[in-house]
């Protein structure tokens, strides 16, 4: 007999969860954060300063109260300290530009059913086929993130005695660029498709970091590198690519790394080998779903395998939140 005293409690706290992530999104495309950045201010002050509708703005701006992005303070708002730091435009650590990323992956994942029930993804991303236009749009969404994974990174690991780093997938090159911005140094070489990498060097220059940061046109999947590196980084690269590839892209970075020298796999595509944590990472895997056609989020034991095959030991992976993992591991001598 059906249970009359149920109540869809879970069904209904995921069918509200949405909003709040939609309200962020909205305060980033709309750039509400940025005059904040002075001091707090009230809802009409703000919505002059962004030349919006002084009647409309309000339940936004309470909706970033609710949300952990804005404070309250008398009849004016204020930034919280992380909206702060990270979504006042102009500012170094700013991510604003993960507006465009959020609206895409959140209607690719919209897509899961008909992608599940068709076999192929709805929403494939064919970097090859995207143009230029297109190509510049998407990557300006992730240089902010690339940059701020660079940063992490160099919390992580102590790069002072590396000569030259290649960024494998690099697209943007952000990652690249961070580093070397706090190792000045670090040479590195940033490498992508052909279709890529006209884009990360047009973030190279704007950069002024033609000096420290080359960009290399070359397939990692099809062909080894052989340019000699003491540490080989590849972010959100091994899930786009199915497991045979992703095993032969590994092969041919390890091709370039010296004996000693090390690799970094960092991203959202890193399971534990229960296959329901992180947490983030489950619920993200349905974005790949709809945008890949054999990528995936790949388990702890697969990368320890994959690395292994490829003359890599001494497996260490670091958890650096909101579900993104680091593998570190070295070249076998």
């Amino acid at each position: 007999m059906p249970d009359s005293s149920l109540r869809p409690v879970t069904i209904e706290k995921l069918g509200m969860a949405v909003f709040p992530s939609l309200a962020m999104l909205a305060g980033m495309e709309l750039d509400v954060f940025t005059p904040l950045g002075n001091g707090p201010l009230r809802a009409a002050e703000i919505a002059d300063a962004l030349d919006v509708n002084r009647e409309k703005i309000g339940p936004l701006l309470y909706a970033l109260v609710v949300a952990g992005l804005l404070r309250q303070e008398g009849d004016r708002f204020a930034n919280s300290r992380e909206a702060d730091h990270f979504l006042v435009r102009g500012r170094p650590s700013y991510l604003g530009g993960r507006g465009s990323f959020y609206r895409a992956r959140w209607s690719e994942a919209l897509q899961t059913a008909a992608s599940i029930r068709t076999g192929l993804p709805q929403a494939k991303i064919d970097f090859t086929a995207m143009s230029p236009n297109e190509r510049e749009s998407f990557y300006k969404g992730l240089h902010g993130g690339a940059m701020q994974a660079g940063r992490d990174l160099v919390k992580i690991h102590d790069f002072t005695s590396c000569q030259l780093l290649l960024d494998v997938g690099g697209g943007s090159g952000g990652l690249a660029l961070a580093i070397t911005q706090a190792h000045p140094h670090l040479r590195a070489a940033v490498v992508d498709l052909p279709s890529v990498t006209p884009v990360a060097q047009r973030f190279v220059e704007a950069a002024g970091a033609q000096g420290r940061v080359e960009v290399i046109a070359a397939d990692p999947v099809q062909e080894p590198l052989t340019l000699p590196c003491d540490v080989a980084i590849m972010r959100a690269f091994l899930q786009v690519l199915s497991r045979e590839a992703a095993a032969q892209a590994l092969r041919n970075v390890a091709a370039a790394v010296k004996p000693g020298g090390v690799v970094f796999i960092l991203g959202m595509g890193i399971l534990d080998d229960s296959r329901v944590s992180p947490a983030e990472v489950v619920s993200f895997n349905l974005v790949f779903v709809n945008i890949y056609d054999q990528g995936q989020a790949y388990t702890e034991s697969e990368h320890r395998q994959w690395l292994a095959e490829a003359g890599f030991g001494k497996f260490e992976r670091i958890g650096v939140g909101s579900g993104t993992s680091v593998i570190k591991a070295t070249r076998s001598a």
